[in-house]
């Protein structure tokens, strides 16, 4: 089969007639696009778990399984865009607008599958990245909440009719749940949720003393989370405008874009932490000069190389943890003497640990001192 008579089969049903608008296919570029955009940065980001780490983590399979469900939604996407997506429904025949409504109906469950497993990850990179009490308890809330919401947004999407078939054939008896109160409560969560996963670690990075470099790069991503943030709102716009509509087929299109855009966006804003190792490997000499000079917190004990060492050299846009990809060393174990997730106590605590063992080294070296001046004493006595 040639490729145009594929492009045929794809775009023209019954006697040769085209049910592929170009909203439609503005609307299939979009989804295509940011899909590919998020496969891109999950392959970088498992080849840098896999080459350059040698281990893959929970968070990385939540990421695949996100980028998994992304690309149904992509491929359902495609099929309402040929399908006569954007075009008005009096034009649209009744045997295509059935596989057309079939297709939206699909598309729900699988972008809340999505949203959710990206946010999901995300949260599980936080419990590595911040190891405090606090934000063990924040971070594992924020996944209890997820995983009780999202359950429900994927089962509601799935049964929002009984029988579903009434999803695209409302002559058939039976009880459909408000689609409007559907889509909008879960877009209401969707976007708190949002704004809470930015905020969350937000106080934890001001306490860090951060060079200005990796403070921008930081903020960057932030920046690209706040976008996240962004397109949750535009998208429930667009959903009012579908839910108000009596041509939904012509009126889905703004929302099945930013549908798109916000689940992949999500998933490049889950990926961003882990490459610092990759980037390092690419560009060794622009990293370097990213990191900068390193914090300093006391000018007798604790210089630079002292407590930053890989902190700052392998770490993730200088976040702290335990590992080459997110850091390593006196960072994550300052973290963990702050039970109360205050960084200055944690500060003092270390401190504290430093001049207590500094303490215990010099009575250590003293009484070998002793026994060592004991020790000359006696062999003197015994050759006299």
């Amino acid at each position: 089969m040639s490729l145009l008579q594929l492009r045929d089969g794809l775009f023209q049903r019954d006697h040769g007639h085209p049910y592929m608008s170009s909203r439609g296919a503005q609307e299939m570029a979009v989804s295509i696009i940011f899909t590919m955009l998020a496969s891109c940065f999950v392959a970088a980001r498992l080849y840098t778990r896999i080459s350059l780490m040698k281990r893959m983590e929970k968070n990385d399979w939540m990421v695949v399984i996100a980028l998994t469900n992304s690309f149904i939604f992509m491929g359902l996407d495609i099929i309402e865009a040929t399908s006569g997506m954007g075009m008005h429904i009096k034009m649209i025949p009744p045997n295509i607008l059935e596989r057309q409504m079939k297709a939206f109906w699909l598309t729900i469950p699988f972008y809340n599958a999505a949203v959710l497993c990206a946010k999901a990850s995300i949260l599980m990179q936080y419990l590595r990245v911040f190891p405090t009490h606090r934000m063990r308890v924040i971070c594992w809330v924020m996944i209890a909440i997820l995983g009780i919401y999202g359950t429900w947004a994927v089962i509601s999407a799935f049964l929002n009719c009984v029988p579903v078939a009434k999803f695209w054939d409302s002559s058939i008896p039976g009880f459909c749940l408000s689609k409007p109160g559907l889509w909008f409560s879960n877009a209401s969560m969707h976007i708190t949720t949002d704004f809470a996963i930015l905020i969350i670690p937000i106080p934890a990075l001001m306490a860090i003393d951060l060079p200005r470099k990796q403070k921008i790069a930081l903020m960057v991503m932030f920046a690209l989370g706040s976008f996240v943030c962004v397109t949750s709102i535009v998208r429930l716009t667009a959903l009012k405008k579908i839910a108000d509509s009596s041509d939904p087929t012509y009126d889905n299109v703004g929302a099945a874009s930013w549908s798109a855009i916000e689940c992949n966006t999500g998933i490049i804003c889950a990926c961003l932490p882990t490459l610092k190792p990759l980037l390092a490997r690419l560009f060794p000499h622009m990293m370097s000069s990213f990191n900068g000079s390193q914090p300093t917190y006391d000018s007798h004990r604790m210089s630079t190389r002292h407590i930053s060492g890989q902190w700052h050299g392998d770490a993730s846009l200088g976040a702290p943890a335990e590992d080459p990809e997110y850091g390593a060393g006196d960072p994550e174990r300052l973290l963990t003497l702050t039970p109360s997730g205050n960084f200055n106590h944690g500060r003092g605590s270390w401190y504290k640990y430093e001049k207590s063992r500094d303490t215990k080294m010099s009575v250590v070296h003293e009484q070998k001192d002793d026994d060592h001046c004991g020790a000359s004493d006696s062999s003197s006595s015994r050759r006299k």
